[in-house]
Parts: C-alpha cells; sequence; structure tokens
C-alpha cells in the first residue's frame, strides 16, 4: 500500500537575524531530519508538549512553509516542487480543522458563508452549496437554523462542529485535527471525539490527529508518533506506546495521565 503522505528527512524552521545589526537571516530548525509514513485509513496521532514541533509539521503539510531540507509527498507528489495551481487541487483533497474555534471563524460571516468558502473557491453553484452545507451540518448535529448564525451566537462546542463541516464540505480524503478538544469543556470535548470516531467510521478517511492529550489520542487513534523537540522520539501502536513506552520521555507522557 502506497502511503498518501511521506515525510522524508524534513528540516524545518524559522528565519532569524543573527544579530541586532546584522541582515543577514539563519534558520533556528524546529523540526531535524523527520521521517514518517501515513497510509489510506491511518488513524494517526502525533503527540507532543507546546514547541515539540507539531504545528510546523501542520504548517508543512498545508503549503505554507517549506522545509530547509527533505522532501515531503502528498499522495505521491512532492507539494514543494508543484506549481501553485497544482497544488490547490491537491488540496481539495485535504480538509484541515484548525485550532481554536473562537479564533479560527470570521465572527463577521454568518455559517452558511463559512462553510460555503471551500465549494465557492471551485467554483461550485450555490444551490449546490446550500444542499451539501445543510447535508454536513446534519452529520456533525447541528441544524439547518445554525446556517444563518454567527459565530458568537453558538457555543465552543457548536463553532467547533461548524468547523468540522467546513472541512468535510468538499469530501476530503485526509483529515487533520489540530488539538480540536483543547479549547472546550470536559463533557464537550467527549462529544467531539465521538464526532471524529463517526466521521471515520462513515467516512473512512486518512486521519492525522494533532495533540498534546495522549489521553485524547488514546480515543482517536490507532497508531502514535511521540514529538520531543523537533525530533520522534518514538512511533507505533498507541496502545503499545501507552502499554509498554520505550522512550523515557513517552514514559512521562503516559504517567500524567492515569491509564490502567
Amino acid at each position: 500500500m502506497e502511503p498518501v503522505i511521506v515525510f522524508e528527512n524534513v528540516t524545518a524552521g524559522y528565519r532569524v537575524l543573527r544579530g541586532f545589526w546584522s541582515l543577514i537571516p539563519r534558520v533556528k530548525p524546529v523540526l531535524y531530519n523527520l521521517s514518517f509514513n501515513v497510509y489510506p485509513g491511518d488513524k494517526l496521532a502525533i503527540i507532543g508538549e507546546s514547541g515539540a514541533g507539531k504545528t510546523t509539521i501542520i504548517k508543512i503539510l498545508l503549503g505554507l512553509m517549506k522545509p530547509v531540507s527533505g522532501r515531503v509527498l502528498v499522495f505521491g507528489k512532492d507539494i514543494y516542487a508543484l506549481k501553485s495551481s497544482e497544488r490547490r487541487k491537491l488540496y481539495r483533497r485535504i480538509g484541515y480543522v484548525p485550532q481554536d474555534p473562537g479564533r479560527s471563524l470570521n465572527p463577521k460571516l454568518q455559517v452558511i458563508d463559512i462553510l460555503a468558502e471551500p465549494l465557492e473557491a471551485q467554483g461550485v453553484p450555490w444551490r449546490i452549496i446550500e444542499d451539501k452545507a445543510r447535508e454536513v451540518l446534519g452529520f456533525v448535529g447541528l441544524s439547518d437554523k445554525v446556517l444563518d448564525m454567527y459565530p458568537d451566537q453558538l457555543s465552543g462546542g457548536m463553532q467547533q462542529r461548524v468547523l468540522i463541516a467546513r472541512a468535510l464540505i468538499h469530501d476530503p480524503e485526509i483529515l487533520i485535527l489540530d488539538e480540536p478538544t483543547s479549547a472546550l469543556d470536559v463533557s464537550i470535548q467527549a462529544q467531539i471525539i465521538k464526532l471524529i470516531n463517526k466521521i471515520y467510521g462513515a467516512r473512512r478517511l486518512t486521519l492525522i490527529l494533532v495533540t498534546h492529550d495522549l489521553a485524547v489520542a488514546q480515543y482517536v487513534a490507532d497508531r502514535g508518533i511521540v514529538l520531543r523537540k523537533g525530533v520522534i522520539v518514538e512511533e507505533g501502536d498507541l496502545m503499545k506506546l501507552i502499554r509498554r513506552p520505550e522512550h523515557e520521555y513517552t514514559r512521562l507522557l503516559v504517567k500524567s495521565y492515569m491509564f490502567e
């Protein structure tokens, strides 16, 4: 089976100046020689604390940050070797749920317009967009009434469902979720986890969960990558990582949660 995503010896970082008066930038690495594959139908969790490099992986995957070295293949294509028009077509096959719905939803747009954005960019007729919006809202557990509402009229849990609906409206093959429960109350977290598992069961897409929370990961993912300071310290079957962690950092993560 061919992987849908390949990270091959990827090093990436952010440009900084050498000194206060210098105009010569250098790169401060955040990821170091990172390699991993994601296969069709995977439920993969990328786990690590703040500063581990999780956000940088997402930026690279979404074409927002070119690595300093290495290759990133998505659906067999080197995304940073593609023309921008070809890259846009490729990203129609990916759905992305950003962190913190309160900051990710445009407060000036009604939900119908928020959901319409991915399809409008593809030139889909409005009548089809409206039908798809109603369909996907129902799937994530929201009524049609939400279409005419603004984000500040919705609860945090409803906002998160709108973000998920927007990521699903164009029927992606890969769904990337960035800390999808971190801004929510515990009771709402359980509902969103249940919804994520419903999405996977119904659509059988490839799921990538990015999280600092090992407890959330165990309810969603089958496979895990443990990231620390830009390096993969351990990867494999998630329950094996939890029950028999080999790396000291993974053991510390496990100890911080109450696993049986």
